[in-house]
């Protein structure tokens, strides 16, 4: 298989994963916006492995692709990044910690009794 085509179903997969993601993020915009934004970047990937798979040359147009990706992906960080500061993590954060004090008083019991 040729390598191009790996990288094009690696990015396809991704870009699948990241999309199903934003679909089900309700009430948090920007986490949502980073999703959208990631998920587009591996579909601009995808299309970039395409061209290079069917051994177009590499020009300006899969020069701009790759740079638009990039781009793209650094965006999607910045805004899952402002999402975590802006508080909408808080309620993973909270289901996360709850998680750990219920799994601590099982565990308790369980030593204990």
């Amino acid at each position: 298989m040729n390598e191009w085509v790996l990288r094009l179903i690696v990015a396809l997969i991704f870009a699948g994963i990241l999309a199903y993601q934003a679909r089900t993020t309700v009430g948090r915009p920007m986490t949502r916006r980073a999703y959208t934004l990631g998920a587009t970047a591996f579909l601009a990937f995808a299309a970039l492995n395409l061209a290079l798979a069917t051994g177009a040359d590499f020009g300006i147009i899969q020069i701009v692709l790759g740079i638009l990706a990039v781009a793209l992906l650094l965006y999607a960080v910045a805004s899952l990044l402002m999402g975590a500061r802006a508080g909408e993590m808080r309620r993973g954060q909270e289901s996360a910690a709850k998680m750990i004090e219920e799994f601590k008083k099982r565990r308790e019991r369980q030593d204990g009794g």
